[in-house]
C-alpha cells in the first residue's frame, strides 16, 4: 500500500512539473493589425476609391441640413415659410438617414468581402509566427475576458511585419 501511495505521489509531482513547464503567451490586436498592415491599407484604399465620392455627397447634404436647421432655429423665415422649411428638413433628414444607412451597409458588406482573404492570411501568419517563436497561446486583445495584459506580451507589430513580408513576396 505504501508503494502505491508513494508511486501516486511521484506521478502527481511529475505531472505538475510538466504542467508548469514554461508557457509563452502572446497577445495581438487584430484591429490594429488589419488597419496597419499593407493588406489592410489596400482594402481601405479600394473602399475609399469606391465609396469616397458618395461619402462626400452625404457629408455635403448633412452640412446643408445643419445649416437649414440653424436657420429654422434662428427664426429667419416668416410663419408660412417656416412651416414649409420644417416639413422640408424632416423629409430631407429622413431621406439622408436612409441614404446613409444604405451607404454604411454597402461599405460594411464590401469590407467584409474584401477582408475575408486578409483574415485568412492573418490566421496563417499568427499560427506560423507563434509556432516559430515558441508561443503556446496567442489571444486577440479584443477577446472578452482578458482583464490584464502585460506590456511585453503584445505581438501585434511583429504580426504586421510578417503580413507585410507576405504581401511583398506576392503571396
Amino acid at each position: 500500500m505504501k508503494k502505491v501511495c508513494l508511486l501516486a505521489v511521484c506521478f502527481v509531482f511529475l505531472f505538475q512539473a510538466a504542467a508548469f513547464a514554461e508557457t509563452k503567451i502572446g497577445v495581438f490586436d487584430a484591429k490594429k493589425v488589419m488597419q496597419d498592415c499593407l493588406y489592410g491599407k489596400d482594402v481601405r484604399a479600394k473602399l475609399d476609391a469606391k465609396f469616397g465620392a458618395r461619402g462626400e455627397q452625404l457629408k455635403k447634404e448633412r452640412d446643408a441640413l445643419e445649416k437649414l436647421k440653424m436657420q429654422i432655429e434662428s427664426k429667419a423665415f416668416d410663419e408660412k415659410t417656416m412651416q414649409d422649411k420644417i416639413v422640408e428638413i424632416r423629409r430631407r433628414s429622413r431621406d439622408w438617414t436612409e441614404d446613409f444607412q444604405v451607404y454604411q451597409k454597402s461599405i460594411q458588406r464590401d469590407q467584409n468581402e474584401m477582408g475575408k482573404p486578409v483574415l485568412q492570411k492573418l490566421e496563417k501568419v499568427v499560427m506560423e509566427y507563434c509556432t516559430s517563436n515558441g508561443f503556446s497561446i496567442a489571444f486577440d486583445k479584443s477577446t472578452p475576458g482578458l482583464a490584464f495584459i502585460a506590456d511585453g506580451l503584445d505581438i501585434s507589430d511583429a504580426i504586421i511585419k510578417e503580413l507585410d513580408k507576405m504581401k511583398k513576396s506576392g503571396k
